[in-house]
């Protein structure tokens, strides 16, 4: 199936079922708070036979782990509506994985934040405004939850375009920036109720930070650095970002700058704030991730290689806060259900207001019931089938 840069993919004609309207609006204040702090930073570097993939975090400070997921996990959608899991709705979909991956998470197994599966390909996001579909009989699918879909599913970001319909989003106003092992990269936004997928043409750079793809793309022509007139990259707010990152990518000289993970870095420190907490590259050609944080800046990696990723393997994690330099594979640990009840739990407290714990109420849920349910999100292990691996 073929895509130009601005189609917009229409799920499968189904008719709509539109419910009560208060929860959303809760939601969408609870997301509008928690986003007027958020500054994230996202790209994709292709140049030669180096693709690399980097993401900066800019929010409040908050726990987080790097997980090695296996294949054969069979998961089912935890039922979601704007910010929290709706237990009124039936689950639905379920897969198996059939590619293993190394994920960035605050809330548990299977709910992630960005990662690169065995195939090279690479999901990020960053904060934005998001029209979902609308209700459509199916459950929603958190943006958590989705990301894991992808890197358990697809190598390609053909792929991931080509089955967009498959699950209907909710949740965060978010939107995202999938690559892959050849170089091809998209955006994926919702500006309407279906997904706007803008992909990799010409010089046009695989960039992501908080504004829409096309106002920040059409703003580079105004920048110095593109010919214009106004410095637009010397502001840190989305389009100054973007307009550096951009800029970066389009200079970028293997014989001068270096290899491409480590300029991936320097990118990620020229869009850094006071509020940085986390900088990730994805080597999506030597399948290697790295990681820098805030209060340990000692470069960390694993190497996809050195990892068991096979079905009987279990989950593993580190805190991405602590070991380093270098590859820290010999310090992860085993995942257990204790561990994803603690982050899940300490992170939703970042959104323990007045208003989260009513719209909690009148889900039947208290905060940590619905930690619970995240953290113990339906899954298993499972058999692969013969030619699944």
């Amino acid at each position: 199936m073929a895509y130009d840069d601005r189609v917009r993919i229409r799920r499968p004609a189904i008719p709509a079922l539109r419910g009560p309207l208060m929860a959303l609006a809760v939601s969408a204040a609870i997301f509008c708070a928690a986003c007027s702090a958020a500054a994230c930073s996202a790209f994709v570097l292709a140049a030669g036979d180096e693709v690399v993939c980097g993401k900066n975090l800019d929010w409040d400070p908050f726990p987080a782990r790097v997980l090695v997921n296996p294949r054969g996990v069979a998961r089912t959608i935890l039922p979601w509506r704007g910010w929290w899991p709706e237990p009124s709705l039936r689950a639905a979909d379920a897969w198996t994985s059939r590619f293993g991956s190394v994920t960035v998470t605050a809330y548990g197994q299977g709910f992630i934040a960005g990662g690169m599966n065995e195939a090279g390909l690479v999901v990020n996001q960053a904060a934005f405004v998001a029209d979902y579909a609308p209700d459509d009989g199916r459950p929603g699918v958190s943006c958590q939850q989705w990301l894991q879909y992808q890197l358990d599913n697809f190598a390609t970001v053909d792929q991931v375009v080509e089955n967009l319909g498959h699950l209907r989003l909710d949740g965060e106003g978010w939107h995202f920036l999938v690559a892959d092992a050849t170089g091809d990269w998209a955006v994926i936004e919702y500006p309407d109720g279906a997904p706007r997928v803008l992909r990799r043409q010409g010089d046009r750079p695989g960039v992501l930070t908080n504004a829409g793809y096309y106002q920040a793309l059409d703003s580079l022509p105004r920048d110095k650095a593109f010919g214009g007139e106004v410095d637009i990259a010397a502001g840190d707010d989305s389009f100054g970002r973007f307009a550096r990152l951009a800029a970066r990518i389009r200079d970028y000289d293997p014989q001068s700058d270096g290899p491409a993970a480590a300029h991936a870095f320097r990118m990620l420190d020229s869009v850094s704030g006071d509020d940085t907490q986390r900088s990730v590259v994805y080597d999506a050609v030597r399948r290697r991730v790295l990681w820098r944080t805030r209060d340990n800046f000692a470069p960390r990696s694993f190497d996809l290689d050195d990892l068991d990723f096979s079905p009987e393997a279990p989950v593993r994690a580190l805190d991405i806060a602590v070991g380093g330099p270098g590859d820290v594979a010999g310090r992860l640990v085993d995942f257990d259900e204790h561990d994803r009840l603690v982050l899940t739990t300490s992170v939703l407290a970042v959104f323990a207001s007045d208003e989260a714990r009513t719209e909690l109420r009148r889900r039947g849920l208290t905060l940590d019931e619905a930690a619970s349910m995240i953290a113990r999100a339906p899954r298993r292990k499972a058999i692969l089938k013969r030619g699944e691996q």
